[in-house]
């Protein structure tokens, strides 16, 4: 199951590649891709593992992407 997450802000294609690589290293992420031009986040995991998993995500946003929040948008199927 995958979660849509919109970001606070825009991002450019080189804070989302930097932000991409850094999720991609979290050990319990399936996948996570880019839609709409950066302006949401699809991020697929196990279902038990999302609050470990988003915690460590939103960081990151935070941190590379010079204090971009998260917010949820929506279930993917």
């Amino acid at each position: 199951m995958g979660r849509y997450y919109r970001l606070s802000k825009s991002i450019t294609e080189e804070t989302a590649g930097e932000i991409l690589r850094e999720i991609l290293e979290i050990e319990d992420v399936e996948s996570a891709e880019f839609t709409e031009e950066n302006t949401k986040i699809l991020v697929k995991t196990e279902k038990d593992k999302y609050p470990e998993v988003m915690t460590r995500i939103v960081n990151i946003f935070s941190r590379v992407g010079s204090g971009c929040e998260l917010s949820f948008a929506g279930f993917a199927y």
